[in-house]
């Protein structure tokens, strides 16, 4: 049997969607246990455990020969906060990102954190974005300096 974690980690969903999915009956001979924690059958996914855990070996393989070997340990990382700073959003806006895969990242000693490589990246694409110039050119006399789009999540 797999815990409902377990699942969510199996499926990349989170918590509140796969316990969801459980009492909505999707997954065929789950049950709660007395302790009211989720446990579901391996039966009804296509991979077992152990074919998991041995891509998680390879895929750990991978991405450790594409760090040239480094160790995971000796990739800088930089705080969320700085990313939330940088693009003027909340800190929860960034761990969103993050756990919804949008942004690598991990969790250490309560705090978040990225990879130092992957935000100098994304600094140098946004420094290199037109966008507003070609705005600029567009709209001539009418722009407006300080505007302020809204968009809905």
């Amino acid at each position: 049997m797999y815990s409902l974690v377990e699942v969510c980690k199996k499926l990349g969903l989170d918590r509140q969607t796969v316990q969801n999915m459980c009492e909505k009956g999707r997954f065929q001979g789950a049950y709660q246990n007395e302790n009211g924690e989720w446990l579901i059958p391996e039966f009804i996914f296509t991979t077992t455990r152990k074919q998991d855990e041995k891509a998680e070996k390879i895929l750990q393989h991978i991405e450790r020969k594409n760090r040239g070997g480094r160790d995971e340990s000796d990739v800088p990382h930089i705080p969320a906060k700085v990313i939330a700073d940088f693009y003027e959003v909340t800190l929860e806006k960034v761990i969103s990102w993050i756990k919804q895969g949008y942004l690598s990242g991990k969790q250490m000693e309560g705090e978040y954190l990225v990879p130092k490589e992957e935000f100098d990246y994304l600094k140098s694409k946004r420094d290199k974005d037109s966008t507003e110039e070609e705005i600029k050119k567009l709209l001539g006399s009418d722009y407006i300096e300080d505007w302020e789009v809204e968009i809905e999540d």
